[in-house]
């Protein structure tokens, strides 16, 4: 499956490129802005500088290079794209890793046994049952702060603005207290009784280990979605001196994991903003931006922004019918429209698994040749021109043609109202997923069940078309 191409540096890229000091650097930008060339750009620079610098004062450590990601199918992709910038010599070591891998192969063998998301959400959840309302909320909230807070540092939440937890509902501090006392301490207090980790204990104990050697430099892809704990970790395994570089859109934050870079004891000493959309045509990124317009915005987040982009294409389209039909009617456009032989297509769904079932099918029975993107090992190294993953495993990539078949309000669901911050995550994630088409993008949904996320849609910026 193809890769992004290798591409000369843009004006703007090359402000980034030519600054090799030591520190902290964040290159933030919308979608399709070149975040990820940057930052592969960047990388080759700095490990170029890195080696030269150990050249020069004679140094016998070889030069220490990591690249985080958040999901294991973008770790995938930037290892092959790492792979074209840095090529394998004497002197250097690279590796390119997840988050949670890089982390938990700092633990010695004999470690607490890890929690996995499911069962520690089930723990949550019997915790929250007390508090009444909206479990689901409670359960992210809970995970907000452990994700946010140092364990010694837990009551900062009482006062703490609630970064990228939106406004509804609200959290006064009664609430806050309740969370902690009820949901929060009785959940740490259970792991440790029971011997086990989550991956949040993971994080901090990768922020807490002092044995393992630092990296000259760090470059975090898609940071936005890294918590508190994770940037600190990350922070805590750089070298002095050493350059760390977090490329990230807050925009496409689909975790609520938002925190401020001072609490987390990172001192950004350099920002740039990638302002040009190279990616998508005018018509996707305006239909994009319309589905997250409103969505509270902090400081590093940039909405997609159609009057940078430089090609314009077909406006978007959205099947309303039987998922059957959804699936029928775009198989019929990719036949009609698009060259397989030199183009990318990605279909993209909210949840995984069953979901793709019947696409598999209708994939076979037509002759195209697929690969599942989500959770893979290695990048595809076939001819396959057609990928399937979950939006989530979807982030950082991108394809000729994106595809969102069955956005419905079951695979969709979120808390009541308009304003809160599962709807805005939701948001968010949808328009992401958009974002990742160069030429064309479409959705397909049940019109008796649509998604909530659709109902932010502007019609003026996309094509409705019953199937």
């Amino acid at each position: 499956m193809k890769i992004l191409a290798a591409k000369p540096p843009t004006p703007e890229q090359l402000k980034v490129l030519v600054n090799n000091r030591p520190g902290t650097v964040l290159i933030k930008g919308a979608a399709g802005s070149g975040k990820t060339t940057t930052a592969m750009l960047r990388l080759r620079h700095l490990t170029e500088s890195w080696i030269s610098r150990a050249t020069r004062l004679d140094l016998d450590d070889p030069v220490r290079v990591l690249v985080l990601t958040y999901n294991r199918t973008l770790q995938t992709y930037i290892q092959e794209l790492a792979s074209e910038q840095v090529a394998p010599r004497d002197g250097l070591e690279l590796k390119v890793a997840t988050f949670g891998k890089w982390a938990r192969d700092l633990l010695p063998p004999d470690q607490r046994g890890l929690l996995e998301p499911d069962e520690s959400r089930k723990r949550l959840r019997r915790l929250a049952s007390a508090l009444g309302g909206d479990i689901n909320f409670h359960i992210e909230e809970a995970q907000y702060v452990l994700d946010r807070f140092l364990p010694s540092n837990l009551d900062a939440y009482l006062t703490a603005r609630r970064t990228g937890r939106g406004l509804s509902p609200r959290m006064e501090q009664p609430a806050r207290q309740r969370l902690l006392n009820e949901v929060v301490v009785p959940y740490r207090v259970q792991m440790d009784a029971d011997g086990l980790m989550d991956w949040n204990d993971i994080a901090l104990a990768a922020y807490n280990d002092t044995t393992a050697d630092g990296w000259d430099v760090i470059v975090v892809d898609e940071a936005q979605d890294f918590s508190a704990n994770q940037a600190r970790a990350t922070h805590a395994h750089l070298n002095d001196p050493g350059s760390l570089t977090f490329v990230m859109d807050a925009v496409q934050r689909i975790y609520p994991r938002s925190f401020t870079w001072k609490e987390a004891g990172i001192d950004i000493e350099t920002t740039y903003t990638l302002t040009e959309n190279y990616r998508n045509t005018r018509q996707i990124a305006a239909f994009a931006r319309s589905l997250v317009d409103g969505v509270p915005l902090d400081d590093d987040g940039a909405l997609p922004n159609f009057d940078a982009c430089h090609v314009d294409g077909p406006v978007p389209v959205v099947f309303y019918g039987l998922y059957n039909k959804q699936i029928d009617a775009m198989l019929a456009w990719l036949e009609e429209n698009a060259d397989l032989e030199t183009e990318s297509v990605a279909f993209l769904q909210p949840k995984g698994g069953r979901w793709f079932d019947f696409l598999r099918q209708r994939l076979n029975q037509a002759g195209i040749e697929w690969a599942d993107l989500t959770r893979a090992s290695a990048w595809p190294q076939g001819s396959e021109a057609v990928a399937l993953s979950t939006l989530y495993s979807a982030k950082g990539l991108e394809f000729d043609h994106v595809f969102l078949p069955g956005l419905n309000a079951e695979v969709t669901p979120h808390g009541p109202g308009t304003d809160d911050t599962q709807l805005d995550n939701l948001r968010r994630l949808v328009a992401m997923g958009v974002g990742r088409a160069r030429k064309t993008a479409s959705i397909g949904t049940k019109p008796s069940d649509p998604s909530t996320v659709l109902s932010f849609a502007d019609p003026e910026t996309f094509e409705r078309r019953d199937v």
